[in-house]
């Protein structure tokens, strides 16, 4: 039997995220699963009118899909930014992984996928803001 020469490329399943201030700091924190389900199967549904909103958070929140954007239902909060997750990096002061805007998640999945499909590794990536990635191989990537 002859062993692969490349890996077989999955692409990443998202999560969904929301920004929120705790304290002086602005976090991260997930959906629940069954809330990040909802988003996600709303946002593959190709549904792109502004007006598309999935309740979470056991209806106390309603996320704006188009916007981006969570707002509380029943009180005055501040809208909170949304994401849909699927790369993370972890500053020098940060105990949490941070995720990603979407654009430069996609940017970093194309890169991957190169990657995997071509078994090429080691391969500095310099965007233009300035970032620098190094994919070393499918498990480990150097922010």
């Amino acid at each position: 039997m002859v062993p692969y020469a490349y890996n077989v490329y999955e692409p990443v399943q998202p999560h969904w995220f929301y920004c929120k201030q705790v304290e002086s700091k602005m976090v991260w924190l997930p959906f629940s699963v069954l809330d990040s389900i909802r988003l996600e199967e709303t946002f593959n549904s190709g549904k792109t009118e502004r007006n598309v909103i999935v309740c979470t958070d056991g209806g106390r929140y309603d996320v704006q899909l188009y916007d981006r954007a969570r707002t509380a239902v029943y009180w005055e909060e501040e809208p909170t930014e949304v994401r849909r997750c699927t790369w993370f990096y972890k500053g020098d002061a940060d105990s949490r992984f941070i995720p990603y805007s979407e654009d430069f998640s996609e940017k970093l999945e194309a890169e991957y996928k190169k990657a995997v499909t071509t078994n090429q590794w080691h391969r500095r990536l310099e965007f233009p803001s300035g970032e620098t990635i190094v994919m070393h191989n499918p498990k480990v990537q150097h922010y």
